[in-house]
């Protein structure tokens, strides 16, 4: 396995299989880790080059935290609006089983007056007559009173329409705001990381010469000879005449 420059870690870890790099991670919304290889767009194999393969792999992890967030906060949204489309059918229900009851009480108390006038109307037509208008007045009745209760209960659906709309677009308007905030953290923090890589790469690292001590040659000036040893240039030169 190779070895990697020193950069910020990533989670998981990175290897390579036949000369191309992937990466062993469980990605968050994942519940165990999965090897994954760290492909480019359009590549059909992972890539060769370690910087790449860890570009790649930080641009999955960042879709993978702003996809977890979005699913977060859309199940939130989804619970709320549930508990309110309960909560309003269940006002509309009691609603209409009150308007029900309310109709049946007036309808029964209705026939029982019609029994009464058609018991008198056998007795005398004259008293017949007037039942039959009694009724036809408490029928009147009672089919306005059917009427108002229909056209209130339309009322509160139209009611519960609009409520519903108002608060679908604020879920949506909340949502979007969600997700412009996890896409601005996540631009800063790879911001953030590209500047501290970028620090890290300037720094020169320094070896030790195994001849004449000196620890402060630059990794790049030091030459291994045939011993196995690490030399300066200094001591090279002097070790060649």
């Amino acid at each position: 396995m190779a070895k990697a420059p020193a950069r910020v870690t990533l989670p998981g870890s990175l290897y390579q299989k036949n000369g191309r790099w992937w990466w062993n991670v469980d990605l968050p919304g994942e519940d165990k880790p999965k090897a994954r290889a760290l492909k480019s767009n359009g590549s059909r194999y992972a890539t060769t080059d370690y910087q790449e393969a860890e570009e790649i792999a930080r641009e999955i992890w960042r879709l993978a935290v702003e996809a977890e967030a979005q699913a977060r906060i859309k199940a939130k949204a989804m619970a709320q609006m549930e508990k309110t489309i309960a909560n309003v059918r269940a006002e509309a229900a009691d609603a209409i089983e009150e308007a029900q009851a309310e109709c049946e009480k007036k309808i029964k108390k209705s026939k029982r007056a019609v029994a009464r006038a058609e018991e008198k109307a056998k007795v005398q037509a004259e008293a017949r007559l007037r039942a039959e208008e009694c009724y036809k007045v408490q029928a009147e009745q009672a089919e306005e009173y059917y009427a108002g209760e229909i056209t209130k209960i339309r009322q509160t659906i139209e009611k519960v329409k609009v409520e519903f709309g108002e608060k679908d677009r604020a879920y949506k308007e909340a949502l979007a705001e969600a997700e412009e905030k996890v896409r601005a953290e996540a631009r800063a923090r790879a911001e953030a990381e590209a500047k501290l890589n970028e620090a890290l790469e300037s720094m020169e690292r320094t070896g030790t010469c195994e001849c004449c001590g000196r620890k402060d040659i630059p990794e790049n000036d030091l030459a291994k000879i045939d011993s196995g040893q690490q030399l300066c240039p200094d001591c090279i030169k002097m070790l060649r005449g």
